[in-house]
């Protein structure tokens, strides 16, 4: 299945948060060198996580998510290129990413105190 120009070569995978961190490393031993993209989808009182790798050679790629109620491991250790998405969920949806060096926020000039894209219900 051709998905972005990349050939998934795994069903998506859901994980347990406790793992995102570690399955991201094993992606990174095994060649998955570059971090295509960080999504947060918002489920109310918790958040899903969907995250792509890709091996640049082979063009393979992997899905992988979770759910998140409030923080996570930041991955930008392993994949550098993973700090931006998550300044950028942490911003808009309010997910910590624990182990992100720089939190600060790309649109506005502090985080809002209600994170603008969870759905929120106001009385």
């Amino acid at each position: 299945m051709f998905i972005g120009g990349f050939v998934m070569t795994m069903s998506p995978m859901r994980i347990d948060a406790s793992q995102w961190s570690a399955e991201f490393t094993i992606f990174s031993q095994a060649g998955m060198n570059w971090f295509d993209f960080l999504a947060v989808i918002d489920r109310g009182d918790q958040s899903e996580i969907v995250a792509r790798v890709v091996n640049t050679q082979t063009q393979e790629a992997a899905f992988v998510s979770t759910v998140v109620h409030e923080s996570i491991e930041s991955l930008s250790a392993i994949y550098p290129g993973a700090a931006w998405y998550e300044r950028e969920a942490h911003e808009m949806f309010g997910v910590t990413f624990i182990g992100l060096k720089d939190s600060r926020p790309l649109l506005f000039r502090e985080i809002p105190e209600i994170s603008p894209m969870r759905k929120v219900v106001t009385s």
